[in-house]
């Protein structure tokens, strides 16, 4: 039975009172090197063995935070199995906090002997904290159970401390059960074990494209200058489609946002144009994505080019520029552009970027190729994605620009939704107040879509509103 909050109130400070007295022997204690007094660890004993959930959660605090020594550490292990099982995990997950590997033996026999998932998975987390390499065999067994076993096998590997834990690990992920391969990759991944980049390379073309993928992923969070090379294969081995789109984006934040970044574009310049013509086509995307003068030069090469499949991989290439610096070539190109399809794509791509954040253009300037982009449309679909695509440019004049086209039955829906994101910023909002207000009135007469109703309606009032998260498949 809970203690009333009267009772409860006279126990803690009736605790509170004895514990100190307690903790002011273990100083004592302590400054003579000798044992923790026998009381202490006694009462916080009798604490976690009790019914009531408030005596063990201050008995569970003794454990993490105080009564230093390995004996103390012993006897709260000991525990482990005298404990109710629903209560196993708590004085796990304490002995894990307090950090003494002394309750180690303790763990592994809990772990051995438990059939709650729960209690299991509490072992497991509690070896994390407390085990080193000895413990590395027993957490891949568990990394081949169900949840929540598995998920704490996994947090455990990545927290392991020891000399030789990532060295384990790493040859798991070379010849371990190959259903866990990628898993184990991606536990050297979270440990940032960069001595296991040669072996993260050799990952990367491996047979096995969920091998691959999880590599090329390691590679992207800590891969620099020297494991580019490796990487333009990793993109090459890739299998076409989702597999390979995965490894160019990895290819390219090494490229584009890691330590060496300039380093690292250099030598993938130097191995595209090596590459022979099947190769280049492959690559081409990550040359687009990565953008730059480098890139650039040798896209205009292939835009120039006579043959007609050339000239078509640089146009692709263009149309996955980074930012807006190929905006002049896109305008010039797409007023030169006679068949559909080539104009078709220059256009998605100057929909794209004209909006794009780019430190050589002001937000003023890429309104104003936003607007020249609108020009060249010729159909209410391209006009509808160039109104949709307004709202990146937070700025009252994109506001005014957006304006105007809620009164085209065609466009109207689009123009809503840009007026309503504009909207969602507070500080652009509330220093155009009125002009706000205006158009949001105009949104809520307008639209059928009942969310940018609602929006509209709590942005008038001032209130905010929370993107809903997409449900998790």
């Amino acid at each position: 039975m809970p203690l009333s909050a009267r009772r409860f109130r006279g126990a803690i400070a009736l605790t509170l009172t004895a514990l100190a007295c307690l903790s002011g022997g273990h100083r004592l204690a302590a400054a003579q090197d000798v044992a923790m007094p026998q009381d202490a660890v006694q009462m916080t004993i009798d604490f976690l063995m009790r019914d009531d959930a408030d005596f063990r959660a201050i008995g569970l605090d003794r454990v993490r935070y105080g009564l230093k020594g390995e004996a103390a550490t012993m006897q709260f292990a000991g525990l482990l199995s005298k404990v109710a099982p629903t209560r196993q995990p708590e004085l796990a997950a304490a002995l894990a906090d307090r950090g003494d590997r002394a309750a180690l033996p303790a763990v592994l026999a809990l772990l051995l002997a438990a059939k709650e998932p729960a209690t299991r998975a509490a072992a497991i987390n509690a070896l994390g904290s407390l085990g080193g390499g000895s413990e590395v065999a027993v957490l891949k067994t568990s990394l081949a159970a169900a949840d929540p076993e598995k998920t704490s096998a996994r947090r455990a590997l990545t927290m392991l401390r020891g000399n030789d834990v990532t060295t384990q690990i790493t040859e798991a992920a070379k010849f371990g059960e190959p259903s866990l391969r990628p898993t184990f990759i991606d536990i050297l991944t979270d440990r940032r074990a960069v001595t296991a980049l040669p072996d993260l390379l050799a990952a990367a073309i491996d047979n096995d494209p969920a091998t691959r993928a999880a590599a090329m992923r390691a590679l992207a969070r800590f891969g620099g200058p020297e494991q580019v090379a490796g990487m333009v294969q990793g993109v090459l081995k890739a299998t076409p489609g989702g597999e390979r789109d995965e490894a160019t984006r990895a290819l390219v934040t090494v490229c584009t946002q890691s330590p060496g970044n300039d380093r690292s574009a250099a030598v993938f310049l130097e191995r595209f144009k090596a590459a022979d013509d099947a190769a280049r086509e492959t690559l081409l995307p990550a040359l687009g994505r990565m953008g730059g003068a480098g890139a650039i030069a040798i896209v205009d090469g292939l835009v120039a080019d006579a043959d007609a499949g050339k000239r078509k991989l640089g146009l692709a290439a263009l149309t996955k520029w980074p930012d807006a610096t190929v905006s002049d070539r896109l305008l010039t190109l797409l007023g030169k552009a006679e068949d559909p399809a080539e104009r078709e794509l220059l256009l998605g791509s100057l929909i794209r970027i004209a909006p794009l954040p780019d430190n050589k253009l002001n937000d003023k300037q890429r309104l104003e190729l936003l607007q020249k982009t609108m020009t060249l449309c010729q159909q209410d679909p391209d006009r509808r994605r160039v109104l949709e695509r307004a709202n990146a440019i937070r700025t009252i004049e994109a506001l005014r620009f957006v304006a105007p086209y809620l009164d085209d039955p065609n466009l109207s829906e689009p123009a809503c939704l840009s007026v309503v994101e504009l909207a969602h910023h507070r500080t652009l909002r509330d220093a155009n107040k009125d002009e706000f207000m205006t158009v949001l009135d105009k949104v809520i007469g307008t639209t059928k879509n009942e969310e940018l109703i609602d929006r509209a309606q709590r942005y008038k009032q001032g209130q905010t509103w929370e993107r809903k998260k997409p449900a998790k498949s």
